[in-house]
This record gives structure tokens, sequence and C-alpha cells, in this order.
């Protein structure tokens, strides 16, 4: 390991955490940090840099979206190269009805960006999506099948941090945070006990997500 390169991150505790390796090298704490393309800490920085990247993905591609190739190759094009990058790791996030509502804005006007729709062009979010699903609900699909996965795989440690609860120390005054847990219950409407129950069984895990699918 070097140590130079490698930080950390405490939860949930009151005093400084300090730790070090073997040969006595103190490991730098940090607030937040980025891990595979995506930051720890706060879904709404994770989420301001994917419509960044997301951003300049689209606009890179403005010569094919002014153009008169036809919609549905259009919509191919953008899913795997505009809408892959905005929703990378969305599995993971926390998101508020605030968080939702500000991503499906901007999933709209990207839709219009790639269909070469203007501002001046008034045209029913009915029509300029079609067939296609909010993002928010897309992505409440891809976090429940993730979190049932997740938590079938009982020899991986990400099965015990799926249904994670704090047992100790105190949150800060004020209204608390959504967890994960939180996020999961209001995607399926099941209670804490309830989840555990039905991620365990692939078939009513399946039905669940299927369920909320249609009711979003």
């Amino acid at each position: 390991m070097n140590a130079s390169k490698t930080k950390f991150m405490s939860f949930n505790h009151n005093q400084q955490i300090s730790i070090q390796t073997n040969n006595g090298t103190k490991l730098e704490e940090v607030s937040d940090f980025k891990y595979l393309g995506a930051w720890m800490a706060s879904t709404e920085k994770d989420v301001k840099t994917r419509k960044a990247a997301a951003w300049r993905a689209c606009n890179s591609l403005n010569k094919i979206w002014r153009s008169t190739l036809p919609k549905k190759f259009k919509s191919r094009l953008f899913a795997a190269t505009v809408e892959s990058v905005l929703t990378y790791g969305c599995e993971a996030w926390i998101m508020s009805p605030r968080l939702c509502k500000e991503l499906d804005g901007c999933y709209t006007r990207m839709l219009r960006t790639v269909y070469n729709i203007n501002w001046k062009q008034h045209i029913t979010n009915k029509e300029l999506y079609g067939d296609l699903p909010k993002l928010s609900q897309k992505i409440r699909e891809r976090r429940t099948r993730f979190a049932g996965h997740a938590y079938r795989s009982k020899n991986e440690p990400v099965a015990k941090l799926i249904h994670w609860t704090p047992k100790h120390g105190n949150r800060k005054p004020g209204r608390p945070p959504l967890t994960y847990v939180d996020v999961l219950k209001q995607d399926t409407g099941l209670d804490v006990m309830d989840l555990g129950t039905a991620m365990q069984d692939r078939r009513v895990w399946r039905a669940v997500v299927v369920r909320g699918h249609h009711s979003s």
C-alpha cells in the first residue's frame, strides 16, 4: 500500500480518528474523495459531476443531433454515449425529491438537444419522451435491482452494507439526511423488516421492482 496515495474517511464519529500503517506512517483523513469515478460523501456532488460530464459528451455530438438521421438511431446513440455517462454509479445514489426533479429536468433538456428541438418549439413531454420513462424512474429501477442482487451476495461485504443502519453515535440536530435504506423504503413502499425478506427471494424482489416501475 502506498501511504502517500491512501486516504480515509470516517463516519458517525465525534472524536478524531487516526489510522497509520505498520511502519508508523499516518494516513490522511479527508471529507470526500473520488473512487472509480464517483464521489463518495455526497450524492449531490456526484450528480453535479455526472451532469457536467454528460453535457460535455452530449455537446460533442452536436453535428449528429442536428442531422437528419432517424430518431431511433439518435435515441440509441444517446443512451450509449450520454445517458450512460449521466447515470454512472446511480445505483448508489441517495436521491431526494428535489434531486429527482433536477435530474428529470436535465434529461428533458438533453432529449430536446438530441432531437434538435429548440426552446421556441412547443412540445409536450409526452411527445418528447414517447415510450421513454423518466430518468428518475430508470434510476429507481436500477437501484432496487442492484440492492436485491447485492443483498443476496452473502459472501460479499456489500451484502451487509445494503441493510445497514448505524447503531452508535448521534445524528446532528435538524431534519435527518436520507439514508440508502430510507430511499429503498420510498422506492418499494416496504418497511425495514420487509425489505430484507423481499430481497432474499429473487422472484418476490423482481415483482417489487416491476411493481415500482409501473407505478412510477
